[in-house]
């Protein structure tokens, strides 16, 4: 294949359709987003909340929803301009995570830092790169909540595959890894919610019937998976 040819990585993300996200939060969303983040970290009222690839601006709008005034999210499409409720557009920054981590809105510490589906279109260690840079803007007790698909059980497959932007396939032994190196450690690991209560229910009843016939089933079945991070103080 000629230079020419050659389809860049910024093409395939360009051709990623961010319409199937949504724009609008609903009871659904606000459902998970109670559980993968205010739940999983134990956020509390008053903390700040910097959001690492806010796409669309749904967990925004819940963050506000909530009561949330001081947050800050981050995403490199321009494109999310057009679909940012105005209300959210102050509090968002149009950059690369290097240039924002340059900037001067990134010269101070958050208590929580959130990358739901990020770390999965990094090589492992562009994705070590990215937490030692999130660890250093902790605070004393931050946490970091990361959403990826999960790899250790068979139901995330199509998620993994579904964008050939993804460029690690991560489970919670390598979420582990990763989070080491770059100076964290797991708080928790955990399933992520459904936006339908019914849906989570029957799929837990199947998982636990399959599980009894495996030797060695997956400790997490859900296609995604939320890992709670925290600064390595020992």
């Amino acid at each position: 294949m000629t230079e020419q040819t050659k389809i860049s990585q910024d093409q395939f993300y360009q051709a990623y359709d961010r319409r199937q996200q949504g724009t609008t939060l609903k009871a659904k969303h606000i459902r998970q987003f109670r559980k993968d983040f205010v739940e999983a970290s134990g956020y509390l009222g008053g903390m700040s909340v910097l959001e690492l690839g806010c796409g669309n601006g749904l967990f925004l709008q819940f963050l506000a929803s909530i009561g949330v005034t001081d947050f800050i999210g981050v995403d490199g499409d321009p494109r999310i301009k057009a679909e940012l409720p105005a209300a959210l557009a102050p509090h968002v920054h149009i950059s690369d995570f290097a240039d924002f981590f340059a900037s001067e809105a990134a010269n101070r510490q958050f208590d929580r830092i959130v990358l739901f589906d990020v770390l999965e279109h990094f090589a492992p260690d562009d994705a070590v790169q990215l937490l030692k840079a999130i660890a250093g803007m902790l605070g004393p007790e931050g946490r970091v909540i990361i959403r990826v698909p999960n790899m250790a059980s068979p139901l995330a497959l199509a998620v993994q595959y579904n964008d050939v932007t993804h460029r690690t396939a991560f489970s919670a032994g390598s979420i582990r890894q990763v989070a080491s190196i770059a100076g964290l450690v797991p708080v928790a690991f955990r399933a992520q919610a459904y936006t339908s209560l019914y849906k989570e229910v029957r799929e837990r009843i199947f998982t636990s019937v399959v599980s009894w016939f495996l030797a060695m089933p997956p400790t997490i079945w859900s296609p995604n998976m939320i890992a709670v991070l925290k600064k390595d103080t020992a």
